[in-house]
């Protein structure tokens, strides 16, 4: 008889949450692609670029860091981990998600390299992902 790994079977149930209600309430707005950059939510919030002179210490101590799109709006980006949200801070970027107020819930994250965006992230394969891992 098979054991069951109960922190599998947790891990799953949680993931899954995570995926399905950000989705659920989200379900009524539209897929939209935005152009911008990933800036420190306190430095957007105070209409200022993060400082570049400064960016170690300051990607330290920045706790959230959200999508300034290129009509200077900004984004919170929920289901984003900050290591990849803070790995790119100050470039530019394309996002394409389901957006409602103020959070993108982000289905693919892009990154510019060299003239052209390059898929960096996306929720299919974070899925994938946790679906090998689960069969494993």
């Amino acid at each position: 008889m098979k054991k069951i790994n109960i922190y599998k079977v947790f891990m799953i149930m949680v993931f899954s949450i995570v995926l399905i209600v950000p989705t659920a309430a989200l379900s009524k707005t539209n897929v939209v692609t935005f152009k911008g950059t990933i800036e420190g939510a306190l430095c957007a919030i105070e209409g200022e670029v993060c400082p570049p002179e400064d960016l170690g210490v300051h990607l330290l101590t920045e706790t959230n860091f959200v999508l300034r799109a290129s009509d200077g709006k900004y984004y919170y980006l929920p289901n984003l981990s900050r290591n990849i949200k803070a790995r790119y801070v100050g470039k530019d970027v394309q996002i394409t998600g389901k957006a409602k107020g103020e959070s993108i819930i982000v289905d693919k994250f892009k990154a510019k390299e060299g003239g052209n965006y390059k898929l960096v992230w996306s929720l299919e394969r974070q899925k994938r992902e946790l679906m090998d891992y689960i069969q494993h």
